[in-house]
C-alpha cells in the first residue's frame, strides 16, 4: 500500500486528498474524514480511469466538503461558557471561569458532564483559543491514553494478535493506522471524544492489521469476527468524522 497526500480543485474550492493504493482492493471508494477526501484505489487502475471517477464524482464530492465546511465552521470550538464537546460519544457542557493565576486548567467532570476550563485573566483575547487548543489536547491525550491502556491489551488476548506498542498523535484525518512489520500501532488523541463502542471497532482494526495488511475481503471477515457490525460503525464513523474537530 502507498499514500499520496495532495489537493484537487473543484469549482472554486482546493480540496485536500488524501490517496491510498492497495494491491489486492477491487473497487474505489471515496469519503471524507473530517475535511479531507480520502480515495482507496487498487493499484491497476489506470490514471485516466482514476481521474474519470473523480469527474463523475465531482458534483457529489463538492457538496459534502461545503456541508463538512459548514459543520467545521459550526462544531470547531471557541471555548465559550454553553458550548458542548463530546466526550465518550456524550455531550459535555463547556464551563469556562476566569481565574488570578498564570496556568491555564482544563477538567473533565464526569459526574456532572462538564468540562471545566479556568483562563487566566491575564491572557489575552487574541491568544486564548490557541492556548485552550493546547491544553484540551493535551487532555485528550491522556484520557485516549488511559483508555487504549486498558482496552488494547484485552482486545489483543481477544484477537491473538500481539503488537510491541502503540503511540497517540493528534491527528483527524485518521482515527488510527498500523505498521505490521514493527508489530507497532498508532491512535488519535481524539478518539476519547467517540462511543466506546466506536473505539473498540478502531482498536480491533488496527490490530487485525498486523495479520492484514490491506482492506480485503478476509480482513474484513476478520474485524467482523469481534466487532459482528463493524460495518454499521464503519459507515458511523465516516458520517461523523466532523465531531472530532475542536
Amino acid at each position: 500500500m502507498s499514500n499520496a497526500k495532495y489537493y484537487i480543485k473543484i469549482k472554486e474550492k482546493e480540496i485536500p486528498v488524501i490517496i491510498r493504493e492497495y494491491k489486492h482492493s477491487y473497487t474505489l471508494k471515496i469519503y471524507f474524514k473530517g475535511n479531507i477526501l480520502n480515495i482507496s484505489k487498487p493499484k491497476r487502475i489506470s490514471k485516466h480511469s482514476f481521474e474519470k471517477f473523480i469527474k463523475e464524482n465531482e458534483d457529489n464530492i463538492y457538496n459534502q466538503y461545503m456541508k463538512i465546511l459548514k459543520l467545521d465552521s459550526k462544531d470547531i470550538k471557541h471555548w465559550v461558557n454553553g458550548e458542548k464537546f463530546s466526550y465518550l460519544g456524550e455531550d459535555y457542557t463547556i464551563n469556562v471561569e476566569e481565574i488570578d493565576e498564570n496556568k491555564l486548567k482544563v477538567k473533565i467532570d464526569t459526574e456532572n458532564k462538564k468540562m471545566l476550563i479556568k483562563i487566566p485573566e491575564k491572557l489575552k483575547d487574541d491568544e486564548r483559543k490557541e492556548n485552550v487548543d493546547k491544553a484540551v489536547k493535551k487532555l485528550l491525550k491522556i484520557q485516549t491514553d488511559k483508555y487504549i491502556e486498558e482496552k488494547l491489551p484485552y482486545w489483543s488476548k481477544i484477537t491473538n494478535l500481539s503488537y510491541t506498542n502503540y503511540m497517540i498523535g493528534d491527528t483527524t484525518s485518521k482515527f488510527g493506522s498500523c505498521s505490521p512489520s514493527k508489530r507497532k500501532l498508532y491512535f488519535s488523541n481524539r478518539l476519547i471524544m467517540l462511543p466506546p463502542d466506536k473505539i473498540d471497532a478502531i482498536i480491533v482494526h488496527e490490530l487485525c492489521h498486523l495479520k492484514y495488511k490491506d482492506h480485503s475481503k478476509n480482513f474484513y471477515n476478520l474485524v467482523k469476527e469481534y466487532i459482528p457490525n463493524y460495518q454499521e460503525i464503519d459507515k458511523w464513523l465516516k458520517t461523523n468524522s466532523y465531531k472530532i474537530m475542536i
